[in-house]
């Protein structure tokens, strides 16, 4: 689904959620230690862009992080746990 602020071509929308897609499907294959779960689509009007967030969960503890179709983090909780920061940079950067 789409923003309807999103007034880009639908190829550009298309390609933000297949390059968002792909970034999800490697961490998921990718990091074990963690579920992956209710991953949200999320409009920037200001890069015009859509983004993603992703909630990994372990146990009773949550951490989101927010995602742009080109790898970069955008967002994330304040205590983001560092080995699971550094297990999705390197599942990116192999991939």
């Amino acid at each position: 689904m789409f923003s309807i602020y999103d007034t880009r071509p639908l190829a550009e929308k298309e390609d933000d959620l297949r390059a968002l897609d792909a970034i999800q499907a490697i961490l998921e294959s990718s990091i074990a230690d963690y579920a992956l779960e209710n991953p949200e689509n999320l409009y920037d009007q200001d890069q015009q862009e859509i983004l993603r967030k992703l909630e990994f969960s372990k146990g009773t503890r949550s951490f989101c992080l927010v995602i742009s179709p080109d790898g970069n983090w955008r967002l994330m909780n304040q205590k983001f746990p560092r080995l699971l920061l550094m297990d999705i940079h390197n599942a990116l950067i192999l991939e």
